[in-house]
């Protein structure tokens, strides 16, 4: 359960480098590697 805003942050990061790590296993004119870009980015974007 997250009860911080640090929590939360760092949830956050450990979820963008989980992600960017995973999105390596796909070539870069897949779909599933642009659902997954996107993803990140989304993420990024929210503070």
């Amino acid at each position: 359960m997250i009860h911080s805003d640090k929590d939360l942050r760092n949830w956050k990061q450990e979820q963008l480098k989980y992600f960017k790590g995973y999105l390596n296993n796909f070539r870069k004119d897949t779909k599933e590697y642009q659902l997954l870009l996107a993803g990140i980015q989304e993420l990024e974007g929210k503070e």
